[in-house]
């Protein structure tokens, strides 16, 4: 799953001007927007692998909503900010996609560390 989600983000990320993965940092709202991309990309999607990519992408930005906030994410009925993802439905996939691929990328990377630790402690309990 962590590669797929590297991979679908990496996708969305080659698109004419995108931006390289983002760091961590992410507006509260503009996670929320992404929140709302991720859920519309995951429709557009026959592999379900993929689409469960974008599922997971929309527990994290929604996650990233609401530890930053403190709020749920429908405590807020913002109609402008998220009207504004179908409007702007190419901007978001460039700065979602991004923010995804630096997700999955740091997921990969932990994973990989995970895997390497745990080898490490099987062999030190021999």
């Amino acid at each position: 799953m962590m590669r797929k989600l590297a991979f679908a983000g990496a996708a969305l990320a080659m698109l004419p001007g995108a931006a390289m993965a983002q760091d961590v940092a992410l507006d509260p709202i503009e996670a929320k927007q992404c929140a709302v991309w991720a859920s519309m990309f995951s429709t557009q999607f026959e592999d379900e692998e993929t689409r469960q990519a974008f599922i997971y992408a929309v527990n994290y930005f929604v996650g990233y909503y609401e530890g930053t906030t403190g709020q749920g994410i429908g405590d807020l009925e913002d109609e402008e900010s998220i009207a504004a993802v179908e409007t702007r439905f190419a901007d978001f996939s460039q700065i979602c996609g991004a923010h995804m691929q630096g997700f999955g990328t740091r997921m990969s990377a932990w994973g990989e560390w995970l895997s390497q630790f745990g080898s490490e402690t099987a062999q030190d309990a021999k």
